[in-house]
């Protein structure tokens, strides 16, 4: 029996990613290593204070991750989260823009603005959800493409290709959301503690109340679900809402991140790089399953892989693209080789135990 338990314990998808982490730290640490001892380079780059600090341009769509990783529980698809994202900030300075001019304190214009781009966020997420939930018959990916080039094209609308740019000390405190804070010794970026605080709130959510287990067990059979009594139109509201929210706070630290500069085409395949965190944390496309825990893994792995291959191997930005992209196609065939491995064996056994009772 525990035999049994520890084989199932090393089976577990989020130890395969603590194990490529462990890899590619390995791999990279080596390379650093190398170009050290030839005289490459000066001094080491590859240490625990360097990525951290690296890090932080590329948790710019972790919050949207976690939007996205509740659809893919239900087994939904949006791509229309970054559209959404983008219309949420495009609001937002236009908002304080007009606030300003119209003679109220900046600090009053900030505030006012940051919750109209929260609530557009969530009012676009309902969108989405109130589509999803009343047209069955069409697939939450045709009716969220549509959306999203609602989206993007709303944002176009309100500033068309001009590009919102602003240099008070009011709005550049959003720039401070981009800045480094001491932690444990070493330079920390705002943006990972406070996504570790908001993950650690949706594992509670997911995993340890009943409203969580019912997203995974929509994904898993959604009549099923239904004719137990819960309300599965109603949870795939609030999920969409929640996507929305989440893909608005992604779009306020985009804002801090980029000099305070607003434009109608920004974050645009955010919602590829979310999709693809999402997976390779171990969610499905076919719902019903995922970690948390594994998304954190998926964000940190695709983090510390551009770091590594940009700054020790040099490969361009499309290279590193097209890595995480294999990655993502092998954590995707991978389970589904090893289940059907798996079949292929017990079938394989049971024969023999039908013959040999023969």
């Amino acid at each position: 029996m525990k035999k049994k338990r520890l084989v199932s314990f090393f089976m577990r998808w989020e130890v395969f990613l603590i194990l490529l982490l462990a890899v590619m730290c390995l791999v990279f640490n080596a390379q650093d290593a190398y170009r050290l001892s030839a005289g490459l380079a000066k001094k080491d780059v590859f240490n625990v204070a360097n990525v951290v600090r690296s890090l932080r341009p590329y948790m710019l769509y972790s919050f949207m991750t976690l939007g996205m990783m509740l659809i893919l529980g239900m087994g939904d698809m949006d791509i229309s989260v970054g559209a959404a994202a983008t219309l949420s900030v495009v609001v937002l300075g236009v908002t304080y823009n007009g606030l300003t001019t119209g003679g109220m304190a900046n600090m009053a214009a900030l505030i006012i603005s940051l919750a109209a781009c929260l609530m557009v966020g969530a009012i676009c997420g309902a969108i989405n959800g109130s589509l999803v939930t009343r047209f069955k018959e069409l697939f939450p990916m045709i009716i969220t493409l549509a959306t999203q080039l609602f989206f993007r094209g709303f944002s176009y609308l309100l500033i068309g290709g001009q590009t919102l740019t602003f240099n008070d000390d009011t709005f550049a405190l959003l720039k401070e959301l981009n800045s480094l804070i001491d932690m444990f010794g070493i330079r920390v970026p705002v943006i990972l503690p406070i996504f570790l605080v908001v993950a650690a709130v949706f594992f509670f959510w997911l995993h340890l109340t009943s409203s969580g287990r019912k997203i995974f067990a929509i994904g898993t059979n959604a009549v099923a679900t239904r004719y137990s009594g819960v309300r599965v139109d109603a949870i795939k509201f609030w999920c969409f809402v929640v996507a929305g929210l989440m893909s608005a706070v992604t779009g306020v630290f985009f804002v801090g991140a980029t000099s305070s500069s607003i434009k109608a085409d920004i974050m645009d395949g955010y919602h590829m790089y979310a999709i693809a965190a999402a997976i390779l944390g171990g969610f499905s496309t076919d719902g019903g399953k995922g970690s948390v825990f594994g998304v954190v893994l998926s964000l940190l792995i695709f983090g510390i892989m551009k770091i590594g291959l940009g700054t020790l191997y040099g490969f361009a930005d499309s290279a590193v693209n097209l890595s995480v992209g294999v990655i993502l196609i092998l954590s995707v065939l991978g389970p589904n080789m090893a289940g059907k491995i798996q079949d292929a064996l017990r079938v394989r056994k049971r024969r023999a135990e039908a013959s040999k009772a023969a």
